[in-house]
């Protein structure tokens, strides 16, 4: 009798196991489709030629960060890339700030049978030394929002499982709740 109850209770681990891995992996899927870690500067040299306070902003503290170098032309301000915004921006034409990766489930609820929500928290992958400036983490608040949600933030993803027993997530990954 012992023997069929450790192997009920074998199986039963192993069961739950792999569906929990088949949650983190659809999870970190839509992570990875969804989030997206870049400051959206795309295109150099940046010149400010209307004199935005937003455009200065952000540039100035990208110059704070040692990613960019400013010159006066004319009466405009124009910002170029410096030899390390130079290395970072061309990894990915962009500058991004690693990868939001799912660090573990901390809650799956089901609404019915079929349908459910999925909470998590997160690390960053690969977070550059330049993305905790605080210039940059005040002028680009969405960044300032994800790195400071590290390990205090969750999120959560909405997953229908279809007749066939596939998950498959229909929601984007959004906040739950800010707790810093």
């Amino acid at each position: 009798m012992k023997n069929i109850f450790f192997i009920f209770c074998f199986f039963s681990f192993f069961c739950h196991s792999e569906e929990y891995n088949i949650y983190v992996n659809k999870v970190q899927e839509e992570i990875d489709k969804k989030i997206n870690m870049c400051l959206g500067e795309i295109e150099w040299p940046v010149l400010n030629n209307e004199n935005s306070i937003w455009v200065n902003a952000r540039m100035e503290s990208l110059v704070d960060a040692g990613l960019v170098k400013s010159n006066m032309k004319g009466k405009s301000k124009i910002w170029i890339l410096s030899e390390l915004g130079k290395k970072e921006f061309n990894i990915n034409g962009d500058f991004c700030y690693g990868k939001m990766m799912l660090k573990e489930i901390l809650n799956i609820s089901y609404v019915d049978k079929k349908r459910g929500f999925i909470v998590f928290n997160y690390y960053i992958q690969q977070l550059p030394d330049w993305a905790n400036n605080k210039s940059i983490r005040f002028a680009y608040s969405y960044l300032d929002n994800i790195i400071a949600g590290i390990n205090n933030e969750s999120y959560q993803v909405e997953f229908e499982k279809t007749s066939t027993g596939i998950i498959k997530i229909i929601s984007e990954p959004v906040q739950v709740e800010i707790l810093y």
